[in-house]
């Protein structure tokens, strides 16, 4: 054992007087909160509701329309197609829902 070894060991050993500190800060804090049950139910309902919104949109849209189909037509700027209205609808269910997660204040 080294020096500063056994010097740390000693002085751990020594009882510092506190003269109630630490029974005054004991006393002082808060009672615990009650604890939040099912916490995990916001978020499933959220993330069900992005689920639902996002099927719907995609049950919903024309048929004919593919979502990759109007994902290129968005990149190419034609908002006016079915498939892009389904994937900005898509879209627009799963940014709903992330903005609810993230403003959460849980």
């Amino acid at each position: 054992m080294s020096d500063i070894e056994r010097l740390l060991r000693h002085d751990a050993r020594i009882e510092l007087p506190d003269d109630g500190f630490a029974t005054r800060v004991i006393g002082a804090l808060p009672a615990r909160a009650a604890p939040q049950p099912r916490t995990w139910l916001r978020p499933a309902l959220v993330m069900g509701s992005a689920l639902l919104g996002s099927a719907l949109a995609v049950t919903l849209s024309p048929q004919a329309a593919s979502m990759m189909q109007g994902f290129q037509d968005l990149m190419s700027l034609r908002t006016g197609s079915s498939g892009a209205i389904g994937g900005l609808a898509m879209c627009g269910a799963l940014l709903l829902s992330g903005l609810v997660l993230a403003l959460n204040d849980d």
